[in-house]
């Protein structure tokens, strides 16, 4: 049986050489890569072609599902397991959406990211055990701003980024800069999204992205 080749994504270079130092002893583990940045991450997957990237989102100069679907095109094959202190629910629905396999806290221990890259290489989902608790717990409850993260669902991935660069306080053009689209098609995603999730103002939706959890309050 080949060994798991596997691609380290973090701009912290003590976290990826701590993690590869526990990664190395594992017989089932065969070479191991390693960057710091975007460009890096997408040249390796390309080139020395991986099995699974353990990435941190908060590495992406921009949104951090883009990068998710690059790693996606780039490699049909390659599965992804998101390594990160985020544990917001609408980023872990979104990401799984955009083809993640595996999400994981950094504060799990190095057992967890050992199950999760054998469980994604083995074409199986692996959420972290706060993670998938935390989703059980609110279907349980049925808790009262479900509806409301369901309407969020309704946005296209375009769409979502915009109303998230809104929520984090950017003008159109900023917005349009950062999605490298102009600002006539920034206004129009503006308009359907608020239309979808029938909003008047941008005060308003600051307040329901940060009900659902899209950005800090």
């Amino acid at each position: 049986m080949s060994k798991i080749k596997v691609l380290l994504a973090d701009n912290h270079t003590v976290a990826r050489e701590g993690l590869r130092s526990l990664l190395e002893n594992e017989p089932d583990i065969g070479t191991i890569y390693e960057t710091g940045d975007n460009t890096g991450m997408f040249e390796q997957v390309k080139s020395k072609t991986p099995d699974v990237v353990v990435m941190d989102l908060s590495m992406s100069n921009g949104p951090g599902i883009d990068a998710i679907r690059m790693i996606r095109e780039t490699s049909k094959k390659c599965k992804i397991v998101i390594l990160t202190m985020n544990q917001k629910r609408s980023l872990i629905r979104e990401v799984l959406n955009a083809g993640v396999s595996g999400y994981l806290l950094k504060t799990n221990s190095v057992t967890d990211v050992l199950t999760a890259i054998r469980a994604v290489h083995g074409n199986k989902y692996y959420l972290s055990p706060e993670v998938n608790a935390d989703i059980i717990d609110s279907y349980l409850k049925k808790e009262s701003i479900e509806p409301l993260a369901n309407r969020y669902d309704l946005l296209t991935r375009r769409e979502q980024h915009v109303f998230r660069l809104m929520a984090e306080g950017n003008t159109t053009t900023e917005i349009a800069g950062l999605l490298t689209i102009s600002p006539k098609t920034v206004a129009k995603h503006r308009t359907n999204l608020m239309e979808k999730l029938e909003m008047k103002n941008t005060a308003t939706l600051v307040r329901y992205a940060i009900q659902i959890g899209v950005v800090e309050g």
